[in-house]
């Protein structure tokens, strides 16, 4: 009798362990989920948000983006370290509430995340581009021939598949050392970084007339911006929700829960530290950025279309007389969006696999090599998406369509990932039947509630103002594309138990009464 209850029990899952290892230190996990963040793009959408709310206090506003979400990261400290598995907050979720509703989170956090993975793929060339670009404003010859080069939509997808296909393939085949490529990775895109915020203070506002613009043409065009809201107050908070499809994103260290090792402590650095170190940095960064050119430089570039401008690396570049530095600097600043896909490329293929380890999914997606101990079928399946994506964005005539789609992918992962889990951990507290998350239950209610409240502030302004940030009129069929990959998660699931039951026998609800083996 006890034999076939071990065998009972085990066909709930798709293998008696995941395969993965516990082989992430506190400080690569803390790189996971900076990188995950994207905090290193951030300033750039930030001071591009700045036309909109010319009447905000920017300093303020980079404060506020990071200071209003520590309960946020609070939260996901204490999931990670609870539910210490592959993609916990998903396990969470699925465990707490519904498991339709979870294998909803799951789906919807690894499909939100390989449509912006794509736009990251995209957004690094550009960054390319614009850093010769400014080379070749100032030096002309063959650095306007490479910032031409890579205007090219087909240019831009080669180069971007190539890239991100190297990721994945070291993420699959080199799994034992991919941590500490990340974390050299990681280390350029910071130093590269805290140097272009610093040399931010030092830009001669003459140095601009390079671009074929002048400072005080700019300046001038700060004052035909119109402010989306009269107070500034309200303006403030709207130009702090510029950095919503970013700092919200503390889950990269939980998507590898299952591999971290030093317990509790580890999460509280690789989580809660990742967000005030993320955030330190944005706001040095946006102060520098500020300070020298002043607040309306960047309101009238954003006022008069010159995108180039508005990106620190073309305005540190234009003013530093330094051909090595310059250098360095642009190309470094690539290595920004490659610590990004790492992060990504990790988070998705986990999702992915802790769906399908609970059955939810065909069984083959949980896959692990035995020799590299990496979710290969998961990895793949991030690949041929992603790069579909990228070819979207480049070369269909649906790329301007689907490029808004990027922008509510981030909305999908906040209505239907984020909030959704947020709600889970509510409902903790007053179940007795579900494994509640370590810690001061009293704390972590008045956490969930705080969170609750930022999360649907920012859903108001998406939402309320999505042309103004999401570049799209929300109507029904815009909200069937956000909720699509939630009510697909619910059928999935509800096809997934009556086949598994008619083929193995197994009744996969049962499987989310318990918590994956390690």
């Amino acid at each position: 009798m006890k034999s076939k209850n071990i065998i009972k029990e085990n066909k709930l899952f798709a293998r008696e362990s995941s395969g993965l290892v516990r082989e992430i230190n506190w400080l690569t996990a803390m790189f996971i989920s900076m990188g995950f963040i994207a905090f290193y793009v951030l300033p750039v959408s930030f001071l591009s948000g700045l036309y909109v709310s010319p009447n905000a206090i920017p300093v303020i506003a980079a404060l506020l983006s990071w200071i209003v979400l520590l309960p946020h990261s609070f939260l996901w400290t204490r999931i990670s370290a609870t539910y210490q598995r592959t993609a916990a907050d998903y396990v969470f979720a699925s465990r707490t509430l519904h498991p339709a509703v979870g294998v909803g989170v799951g789906l919807v956090f690894g499909i939100s995340q390989m449509i912006f993975d794509a736009a990251i793929v995209y957004d690094g060339v550009g960054q390319l581009q614009t850093g010769f670009a400014a080379l070749g404003a100032k030096y002309g010859g063959v650095f306007t021939s490479i910032a031409n080069f890579l205007s090219s939509p087909f240019e831009i997808l080669i180069i971007g598949a190539i890239v991100f296909s190297i990721v994945i393939i070291l993420n699959i085949f080199t799994a034992k050392y991919v941590n500490h490529i990340m974390g050299g990775v990681t280390i350029i895109a910071l130093v590269s970084f805290i140097i272009t915020g610093a040399l931010m203070l030092t830009v001669n506002p003459s140095a601009i007339s390079l671009s074929g613009y002048t400072y005080s043409q700019i300046v001038s065009e700060a004052s035909k911006a119109t402010p989306l809201f009269s107070n500034v107050g309200l303006a403030t908070i709207g130009l702090m929700v510029f950095t919503a499809s970013f700092l919200p994103f503390v889950n990269g260290a939980t998507s590898v829960a299952g591999e971290v090792k030093g317990g509790s402590k580890a999460f509280n650095r690789g989580v809660l530290m990742a967000l005030v170190v993320a955030g330190l940095l944005i706001t040095f960064f946006i102060a520098t950025s500020v300070g020298s050119l002043g607040k309306d430089f960047f309101i009238g570039a954003g006022v008069a279309g010159a995108t180039n401008l508005l990106n620190p690396i073309y305005d540190v570049v234009l003013s530093v007389n330094n051909l090595p530095l310059d250098l360095f600097l642009v190309i470094s600043s690539y290595f920004w969006y490659v610590a990004i896909m790492f992060a990504v490329a990790l988070f998705v293929s986990r999702y992915f696999m802790a769906v399908s380890f609970d059955k939810a999914l065909p069984t083959i997606v949980s896959y692990v090599s035995d020799r590299f101990h990496s979710p290969v079928v998961a990895h793949l399946i991030d690949e041929i998406i992603t790069i579909f994506s990228l070819a979207m964005i480049t070369i269909t005539p649906l790329s301007s369509a689907f490029f808004y789609g990027m922008d509510t992918a981030d909305a999908m992962a906040l209505l239907f990932g984020f909030i959704i889990v947020v709600i889970a951990s509510i409902v903790s507290v007053f179940r007795n039947d579900v494994r509640k998350l370590v810690g001061n239950q009293k704390l972590i209610l008045s956490m969930s509630i705080i969170d609750l409240i930022v999360l649907s502030i920012y859903a108001y302004y998406w939402f309320g103002f999505s042309t103004t940030y999401l570049g799209i009129t929300m109507n029904l069929e815009t909200w069937l594309l956000i909720a699509s990959p939630f009510i697909a998660g619910i059928v999935i699931y509800y096809i997934m138990r009556k086949y598994r039951s008619n083929k193995e026998g197994v009744d996969i609800n049962l499987t989310f009464k318990e918590i994956p083996p390690e």
